[in-house]
């Protein structure tokens, strides 16, 4: 009996023993699982370092890559961990040029390196279109649309189906813009904005006599609407107005953008107050604020800086619908030159403003709201070499680009961090969701690089058209711009 109590006291400890072993066992593995995915390797001296994970992709696919002059056995697309610090990115493939970049990797996090695009360099060229003149050749932000007149005339026509044949349909907007009923436009671009859906377009317009706002309904010219003529009954037909709104609509409208996909509402400023326009009722709502400047808009948050008053300016952001504001900052300087733009990207909402020379970025899971506190996160707090007077945000989302001159500075929300230099034009053009672009005046060469200045290359050697937009289309298959020619100009096709 005392026999059998002994083996089975022995299997009792057996069985715990393996078990805790077992458990131990899976402790382990996990820990040095979680140690794995977050970086951790153990070098060859033995010595435990964390590394960061660099993402890398292509346009085109199956790259040659080149790590610290060390061909890598995988192609793109692949991930590799690297140890933090600066390291060499080389990509190469046959028939395309080379492009190369040092990056910084950070232990413990991922690079995405997913935007190389090769140029390929023997390309195929197709003119598309000729033109004797060309007024203007505007392409959408999300590069599926181009609208163009070749004169100063209402007969403008629409481009779409470009990743593919293009398709051509012409419009007449003859008389939605005062001065234009005889069939010319002699009116100058302020600016020019696309509604999301890529339908209609607001416009800015103006000449020594003329200073209008208006939209262009691309699918149906005839709902397009003159907002700066139309205004004063949109407030009419509006009920429930203040009466510092109904003094709005004898007022000029200063600023306005796209408030919704569809573009048929629309944010104004008119004599200082914010306003919503809805051009399908025909209706006026707000004021949302009585003391505006300017203002940016994403979704449904505004930032606008107020006027100067009582020795203060300030920076708010504001939810649509409300009328109750957040305080971003305060402005001392009268003379002081503000710039600002909200944006988000990766789920992260970012708000970035510049007081002179001096940039702040903040970040949040939401903007503030009402009476919410100003309690973003800091990203940012540097003084730069511009002033800009102005802020725009990238198609993607990813980047917002400051400018003074021909000198910008991009900051990129990814990486949450800023580039700085001298862009050599004073308009800024993504042809890419991370390519930027520009002709050269002297040498009329088609130059692009990536958005922080590193990578420039020639796409175009000679007769580039200076002043018109170009584009990479949304499948990565084609590249369009404008040439000069002995007769004019060429819309010109080439394949990548």
């Amino acid at each position: 009996m005392d026999d059998i109590d002994e083996i089975r006291r022995k299997r009792t400890i057996k069985v715990l023993l393996t078990d805790f072993f077992m458990a131990t066992s899976v402790v382990a593995i996990v820990i040095i699982l979680v140690a794995a995915v977050a970086g951790w390797r153990i070098n060859s001296d033995f010595s435990v370092e964390q590394n960061g994970l660099v993402s890398i992709k292509t346009h085109p696919t199956d790259a040659t890559v080149f790590i610290d002059e060390e061909k890598q056995y995988q192609h793109s697309s692949m991930s590799k961990m690297l140890p933090g610090g600066k390291h060499l990115v080389a990509l190469e493939k046959d028939g395309y040029e080379r492009w190369e970049k040092e990056i910084n990797v950070t232990p413990g996090w991922l690079l995405r390196l997913e935007y190389p695009r090769l140029i390929k360099q023997n390309r195929e060229k197709t003119t598309i279109k000729e033109f004797e003149k060309l007024k203007f050749f505007y392409v959408s932000p999300n590069r599926t649309t181009a609208i163009y007149s070749e004169e100063n005339s209402t007969d403008w026509v629409i481009v779409t189906d470009l990743t593919g044949t293009p398709k051509f349909k012409h419009i007449d907007i003859k008389g939605i813009f005062n001065g234009t009923s005889d069939g010319k436009f002699n009116l100058e671009f302020r600016s020019i904005e696309w509604s999301k859906n890529t339908e209609k377009i607001l416009l800015h317009v103006a000449n020594d006599k003329i200073d209008e706002w208006g939209i262009i309904n691309l699918k149906d010219i005839k709902e397009s609407v003159n907002l700066s003529d139309d205004y004063s009954r949109f407030v009419a037909n509006s009920e429930n107005l203040v009466a510092s709104a109904r003094k709005t609509s004898s007022e000029k409208i200063s600023q306005a953008k796209f408030e919704n996909e569809a573009g048929d509402k629309i944010v104004a400023i008119t004599s200082n107050n914010l306003m919503r326009i809805d051009t399908v009722s025909k209706t006026v709502s707000g004021p949302f604020a009585e003391d505006a400047v300017k203002f940016a808009i994403y979704d449904q948050t505004l930032i606008y800086q107020t006027k100067f008053e009582e020795s203060n300016s300030y920076i708010k952001t504001l939810r649509l619908g409300e009328k109750v504001s957040t305080i971003v900052a305060v402005n001392t300087d009268e003379d002081a030159i503000i710039a600002f733009e909200i944006t988000r990207f990766n789920s992260t909402n970012y708000l970035l403003y510049t007081i002179d020379n001096h940039l702040y970025v903040y970040k949040a899971n939401d903007f503030p709201s009402g009476n919410d506190k100003f309690n973003m996160t800091p990203v940012a707090d540097v003084t730069i070499g511009i002033v800009p007077s102005e802020a725009s945000v990238s198609n993607n989302k990813e980047f917002i680009t400051l400018r003074e001159g021909s000198r910008v500075v991009v900051f990129d929300t990814e990486l949450e961090l800023y580039h700085e230099y001298d862009y050599g034009d004073e308009v800024v053009r993504f042809l890419d969701t991370h390519m930027m672009s520009r002709v050269d005046k002297a040498s009329n060469k088609f130059l692009t690089w990536d958005f922080d200045g590193t990578n420039v290359r020639t796409l175009v050697v000679d007769n580039a058209a200076y002043g018109f937009d170009s584009l990479i289309t949304t499948n990565n298959k084609y590249f369009y711009y404008i040439k000069t020619t002995e007769t004019g100009f060429a819309l010109i096709q080439e394949t990548l």
